[in-house]
C-alpha cells in the first residue's frame, strides 16, 4: 500500500491555524459592514480588529519571520477574496518584514497595494510584484517605491519596466543583486544606458532577467553594452540572443572580453557566435541553444564547467561527440525537436551522472544497451515516437534511482506493466505521469500502490482505461486509509 500522510508538524499547524484565525476575524468585520461587493477601505471600521490582532502578535513575541510567513501564506490563497487579502497585507506588512510577494490582485487594488508597500515596507529586501500589471497612471507610485525601499537586494517587476523606472533604479538602488524586468516592456537603449551608468548596479548586479523569450525586443547591441558595463553578470534570464551579443562585444568593443556568465540562452547560433562564446564565457554552467547551425554543437566541448544543456531543433547525430567528451559532467539534458534517431543508449553510456533527462518532440528514440542510469531521478518523454520495447528498456534502465517518470503515450497492457513492476524494484519512484495509457486499468494502479513504497502521485487518469466510478471508489479508499497518494487530474472525482 502507498505511504501514509505525515502528521503535520507543530510549526506548520500553528502557522495555518493563526492565519485562518486572522482571515476569519477580517472576514467577519467586512461582512458585518455589508460591503463585500463594493470594497472601499475608507468605508471600513477595521481599525479595532487590526489593532487587536497586531497587539496579540506583539504580546506573544511574533518575530519578523512569523509576520512574513503568515502574510505570505494568506496572500498565496488565491481563492480568498481580494478585499480580505488586501486588508491582511495592510495589517501585517511592517518594517520588520524583509521579503514580500504580492501575488495576483484585480486591477482596482494596484494603487492601494503600491501605497501600502511604499508606506510600510521600508526594510523589504526582496520584492516580487509579479501579478501587478501597472499602467502609466500608477507608475509614479512605483517610482516612490524604488526611492523609499533602498534596502532592496532582489526586485521582480516583469512586464511593467520603463526607461523612467530604470532611471529611478539608477538613482536610488544601491544594493540590487537580482533585477527582473523581463517580458514585453517599454525599455529602450536609453533605459539600458541608465543601468550601465549606475556605479552601484555595475558592481553588484549579478542576475538581470530582461527581454521576452524568443523575441529580440531589445537589440543585441544594447545587451552587449550591459555585458561590458556590468562585469559581474551571471545570467541574462529570458533574453534569447546572448550569443550574438557576445559576438558583437568581441568583434566591435573588446576582443579580449571575458564574462562571468553562468547561464546563456542563444537562438540560431552561428559559428562565429559560438566561437565568441567559447572564448568569452569560460564559466558557463547552463546553456540553452535554440536552432543552432549545422556543425556548431561540437564546440560545446570547450565548456569545462557545463552541467546543464538544453537544445532545440538540432541534428541528433551531432550530439554524440559532445556527450562522449563532456557527458560525465552533465547533470541535466533536455532535447527538443531533434532530427533523425536519438540513441538514448549512448546517453546512458556517456552521461552516468545525469539527474534529469527530458525528450520532447523528437523524430524517434531508440535504446540499444542494457546499461542502467546510475543517478537519474527525473525522466520525461513527450511526443517522441519509439517502440514499446525501447520504452520498456528505458523505464527499466532507470529503476534504481528514478523519482519522477512522465511519458505521454504508453502502449503497455496490465500484464506488461506487471512484468516490469515484478521484475524490477522502483523503490524511489514518487510520481508517475502517463498521459495516454488506454490499456491500463485499475489492476495496474493497485500493483503500483503495492510495489512502489514512495508513490505519491499518479496521472493522467483520464487517458487510462478507468471509469469514474472506479476512481470514486479508489479515492474513498485512499482517504479512509490516510494515504498520501494523489490522483490526477483531481477534477474528475469529488473532493
Amino acid at each position: 500500500m502507498s505511504k501514509k500522510n505525515k502528521v503535520i508538524n507543530l510549526s506548520e499547524l500553528t502557522l495555518s491555524t493563526l492565519a485562518n484565525s486572522i482571515v476569519s476575524a477580517v472576514s467577519y468585520s467586512i461582512a458585518k459592514e455589508n460591503i463585500e461587493t463594493n470594497f472601499n477601505l475608507t468605508e471600513l471600521d477595521l481599525s479595532l480588529v487590526i489593532v487587536e490582532i497586531n497587539s496579540y502578535l506583539e504580546e506573544n513575541g511574533a518575530t519578523h519571520t512569523i509576520y512574513e510567513e503568515i502574510l505570505q501564506l494568506i496572500l498565496s490563497w488565491d481563492n480568498l477574496p481580494a478585499p480580505i487579502r488586501f486588508v491582511c497585507l495592510q495589517m501585517l506588512l511592517n518594517r520588520s518584514i524583509k521579503s514580500l510577494k504580492t501575488e495576483v490582485f484585480p486591477y482596482p487594488y494596484y494603487e492601494k497595494i503600491l501605497q501600502v508597500v511604499d508606506m510600510q515596507g521600508t526594510n523589504i529586501k526582496c520584492l516580487n510584484l509579479k501579478g501587478i500589471w501597472l499602467k502609466e497612471d500608477n507608475m509614479s507610485l512605483m517610482f516612490r517605491i524604488v526611492k523609499s525601499l533602498q534596502n532592496l537586494v532582489k526586485l521582480d517587476i516583469p512586464y511593467i519596466a520603463t526607461d523612467d523606472l530604470l532611471y529611478h533604479i539608477m538613482l536610488y538602488q544601491k544594493n540590487l543583486v537580482h533585477l527582473d524586468v523581463s517580458g514585453v516592456t517599454d525599455i529602450t537603449d536609453i533605459g539600458i544606458e541608465y543601468l550601465c551608468r549606475s556605479s552601484d548596479v555595475k558592481q553588484k548586479l549579478t542576475v538581470l532577467d530582461i527581454g521576452t523569450l524568443g523575441e529580440e525586443n531589445i537589440c543585441h547591441e544594447d545587451i552587449a553594452s550591459l555585458l561590458t558595463h556590468i562585469p559581474n553578470l551571471k545570467s541574462l534570464g529570458s533574453y534569447s540572443f546572448v550569443g550574438r551579443s557576445i559576438q558583437y562585444v568581441i568583434e566591435n568593443i573588446n576582443s579580449d572580453f571575458v564574462s562571468k556568465l553562468e547561464y546563456l540562452h542563444d537562438t540560431e547560433t552561428r559559428h562565429n557566435a559560438m566561437n565568441a562564446m567559447c572564448k568569452a564565457c569560460p564559466n558557463l554552467k547552463l546553456i540553452y541553444l535554440d536552432s543552432p547551425e549545422a556543425n556548431v554543437l561540437h564546440k560545446l566541448t570547450s565548456f569545462s564547467m557545463l552541467q546543464s544543456l538544453k537544445i532545440y531543433k538540432f541534428n541528433c547525430s551531432e550530439i554524440y561527440h559532445v556527450l562522449k567528451r563532456i557527458g560525465r559532467q552533465l547533470r541535466q539534458l533536455t532535447c527538443l525537436k531533434g532530427r533523425n534517431i536519438m540513441d538514448v543508449g549512448l546517453v546512458i553510456q556517456n552521461c552516468p551522472n545525469l539527474r534529469d533527462l527530458d525528450f520532447y518532440m523528437m523524430d524517434e528514440l531508440t535504446c540499444l544497451t542494457d546499461e542502467n542510469f546510475n543517478q537519474l531521478q527525473s525522466f520525461e518523454i513527450l511526443n517522441s515516437p519509439m517502440s514499446s520495447t525501447v520504452l520498456r528498456n528505458l523505464i527499466c534502465n532507470c529503476h534504481q534511482t528514478i523519482r519522477r517518470l512522465a511519458v505521454d503515450r504508453v502502449p503497455f497492457t496490465d500484464y506488461e506493466m506487471a512484468s516490469i513492476l515484478l521484475d524490477y524494484n522502483f523503490n524511489k519512484l514518487e510520481d508517475i505521469w502517463f498521459t495516454f495509457a488506454s490499456h491500463l486499468t485499475m489492476a495496474t494502479i493497485e500493483l503500483l500502490m503495492d510495489r512502489l513504497p514512495e508513490l505519491s502521485s499518479i496521472g493522467q487518469l483520464t487517458g487510462w482505461n478507468i471509469s469514474n466510478d472506479e476512481i470514486f471508489l479508489l479515492t474513498a479508499i485512499l482517504k479512509s486509509g490516510n494515504s498520501c497518494l494523489k490522483l490526477s487530474p483531481s477534477n474528475i472525482f469529488s473532493s
